[in-house]
């Protein structure tokens, strides 16, 4: 089955393939991207390559979904966005995202987000929505706040990256909390 492309008025949300190797390099070779997140900037090309092989894996194995978020008009990534952890036996799944620094502040990751919840809320029929952020990633925790989460606590030293534990603000988004019309306000 096929990871299904997603629209809305100046977004198209598809799949991630070989074609957006060099624009997923260019993005996580980003420190100001990887910053908070448990993967470091790329340092060659063939990492990109990696991801785009991970990503393919994980939706075959219905364990996750990531797209490349593009503009209408225009095919090329300029960020990501997606589930990974899905639990299918509880109903929930993790979300993930990134996006060019060029392109923040902008409302993007607001409308990609809206979409993508749309389809794993009424679609998959999923009942809860997580994401982990780092607690001094304000910008990242304002965006869950925008599109309906609800900031559930602090889970202290929750993952070791980057040779460091760190803290994990979890924020949450239930089936029976999802307005639709909540999120693209």
């Amino acid at each position: 089955m096929q990871l299904p492309v997603l629209s809305t008025e100046q977004l198209v949300l598809r799949p991630i393939t070989e074609k957006d190797t060099a624009a997923l390099f260019s993005l996580f070779s980003k420190e100001e991207v990887t910053r908070y997140m448990d993967i470091d900037a790329f340092t060659n090309i063939t990492e990109a390559t990696q991801i785009i092989t991970y990503f393919r894996e994980r939706w075959e194995k219905q364990e996750g979904m990531r797209w490349a978020i593009t503009f209408k008009g225009k095919d090329e990534l300029v960020g990501t966005c997606g589930f990974h952890h899905w639990n299918k036996t509880h109903y929930k799944i993790e979300l993930g995202y990134d996006l060019l620094p060029s392109y923040w502040g902008k409302g993007i990751m607001t409308t990609a987000i809206g979409q993508i919840l749309q389809f794993v809320f009424e679609e998959l029929q999923l009942n809860r929505v997580e994401a982990f952020v780092d607690p001094l990633n304000a910008a990242s925790s304002r965006l869950l706040g925008r599109v309906g989460f609800r900031h559930e606590g602090m889970l202290r030293d929750a993952f070791f990256e980057k040779g460091k534990f760190v803290d994990a603000d979890l924020y949450s988004l239930l089936r029976r909390e999802y307005d639709r019309e909540a999120i693209w306000q």
